[in-house]
């Protein structure tokens, strides 16, 4: 039981030593408090498809828990963050192939320097869907902004979008993915209106495709940072698939870190804006 909540209900009517309520009142006041400070008030959503899920197998140490690290679980309440990520996505698909996510060594390096202390993480992500699906007014919009906005609650904030979302898009007819890069302003627009944040963060990552439509993919996200407030990517130089579709675990790995070093930049910077 919630140490706070047993102490919140606690009758005061059968004590009758002063002494004893003063300390029953104390120690409710110091639980209530321990619970709250432990709830991150800096919260950074991570959506997209399969790769954004994390599809490579977890390693023993994946299940340990990031102190000071926080997830928002299947019910709305904050857990320690660990190992699958993915698994309380309202939109995931089945429990077995939620696996490593680049998620986790992203808390781990932006805690290693006390970058940001707690942490929160929304992850709500799906496999194989196409940019289409995300676009406001979607479902797998709206419960992006349900869950963040579940995670928010009374004190906290959403500073950042991760995106990870392409490969299902790579053959359409679109020349230079203009029509892509609408949607995906949209999808922008859209959270930082929802979610009460006009310098939210925004940070895509590349796709690891050995394709000519992915080399034109690249550079369409290169307008991200010319063309749109405090947003940007991160490369897939170096990183490498399992299955032809799929980063390897030490890929997510790399991945985590860029994001972790391009958040950094862009938090300092949305921090002098402010």
């Amino acid at each position: 039981m919630n140490k706070a909540l047993f102490l919140n209900s606690f009758d005061f009517k059968k004590v009758n030593n002063p002494l004893l309520q003063a300390i029953i009142v104390l120690l409710s006041f110091l639980f209530t408090t321990q619970i709250q400070s432990q709830e991150p008030k800096e919260i950074i959503l991570l959506i997209g498809q399969s790769n954004m899920s994390g599809r490579a197998d977890l390693l023993d140490q994946d299940y340990q828990i990031v102190q000071n690290a926080f997830l928002l679980d299947s019910t709305n309440q904050w857990i320690p963050l660990k190992s699958p990520l993915n698994i309380h996505s309202s939109i995931r698909k089945v429990a077995p192939m939620q696996r490593f996510n680049l998620g986790y060594t992203f808390a781990q390096e932006i805690l290693a320097e006390d970058f940001i202390k707690p942490i929160g993480l929304v992850v709500n992500a799906r496999g194989g869907t196409k940019i289409d699906q995300w676009i406001p007014e979607t479902h797998y919009f709206k419960e992006a902004v349900r869950r963040s906005k579940s995670a928010i609650g009374d004190r906290g904030k959403i500073i950042a979008c991760f995106w990870l979302q392409g490969e299902s898009n790579l053959s359409d007819k679109d020349p230079g993915f203009a029509l892509y890069f609408e949607k995906l302003k949209s999808i922008i627009n859209g959270l930082r209106k929802e979610l009460n944040n006009d310098q939210m963060i925004f940070i895509a990552s590349e796709l690891n495709k050995d394709r000519s439509e992915n080399e034109v993919f690249k550079k369409m996200l290169d307008r991200l940072h010319t063309e749109i407030p405090l947003a940007a990517k991160v490369k897939s130089k170096g990183t490498s698939i399992f299955d032809g579709s799929h980063y390897d675990h030490n890929s997510l790995e790399i991945l985590g870190k860029r994001f972790a070093l391009k958040f950094k930049e862009l938090y300092l910077k949305q921090n002098q804006i402010q």
